[in-house]
């Protein structure tokens, strides 16, 4: 409900972005025939995406952890007690620590990425071929309840987001049922994702009393950064994979492609963080 209501109030879950440009990027790809204009607006494209998802990461850890904290901070001010034990703080430390299981649990949470891009996908595309939107408006008793106007607008809203509102909502299951499936069938099934291994951080800091040895420390920001880009990799991956396969695009110019986007780093590094400033001077 979370994500849910994340998409209501106009926001948008950021680490879900990479499933949904793959589709933008694999038909920039299809359009390339190894031309060296092609291959640099190709490359345009994908420092674009990556540059938005650095954006994700840095969005994600810098409210999670701030917030986390703050709420523990409240809550020990409340009730003088911490929201978290000493022992409990040393779990969610060792959960997100990368020399244990969390990249490969952050893989799994990626392949939940990229199956609430499909699920959206699939309400969209099933939102449009059974006319889900114009059936509505032919309730009568619905009509009667909203009036034609808020009917008329209930439509339109459904047309415009059924997609997103379930992906969102088939996300929460897929990431909260993880563990409940690795438990049901004995397999070692967990997440880790970027926005809860951040909070987890900053509930661990509480629970520490902010007495963390620096070492720690780093080897959680080391985590949570990989986590974060684990996420993000595999969901595009499979989701550019996919989009590829769909429209039938065999691509042959990887060597070439790599090769732009390696000048592009050792000339403009600063692209992959920050808009070029002709761009920002434009905007």
């Amino acid at each position: 409900l979370g994500f849910v209501l994340i998409h209501m109030l106009g926001g948008t879950v950021a680490t879900k972005q990479p499933a949904m440009t793959a589709n933008a990027i694999a038909a920039s790809i299809g359009e390339a025939k190894g031309k060296t204009r092609d291959l640099e607006a190709l490359a345009d494209l994908i420092v674009r995406t990556i540059r938005s998802q650095v954006g994700a990461i840095l969005g994600n850890i810098g409210v999670a952890i701030p917030v986390a904290i703050g709420v523990g901070v409240l809550i020990h001010l409340a009730t003088g007690s911490h929201f978290i034990s000493a022992e409990k703080a040393h779990t969610l430390l060792a959960e997100i620590d990368p020399r244990g299981g969390a990249l490969f649990f952050a893989a799994i949470a990626g392949v939940c990425l990229f199956m609430s891009g499909l699920i959206a996908a699939y309400y969209d595309n099933l939102s449009a071929y059974n006319r889900i939107p114009q059936r509505l408006t032919q309730l009568r008793g619905l009509r009667r309840l909203l009036g034609e106007k808020r009917l008329q607008r209930l439509a339109a809203y459904v047309e415009q987001n059924l997609g997103a509102l379930t992906g969102n909502f088939f996300f929460g299951f897929l990431l909260g049922g993880a563990t409940g499936l690795g438990v049901l069938f004995g397999l070692p099934i967990d997440i880790r994702h970027i926005a809860f291994a951040s909070a987890n951080l900053g509930y661990a800091l509480v629970g520490f009393q902010f007495e963390l040895p620096l070492k720690a420390i780093a080897w959680a920001a080391f985590g949570i950064a990989a986590i974060g880009f684990i996420n993000l990799a595999v969901s595009f991956a499979l989701a550019l994979r996919t989009a590829m396969r769909a429209r039938g695009i065999h691509f042959e110019h990887w060597g070439p492609l790599l090769r732009v986007l390696w000048n592009r780093l050792n000339h403009q590094p600063r692209s992959f963080l920050m808009p070029p400033r002709q761009a920002v001077a434009d905007a």
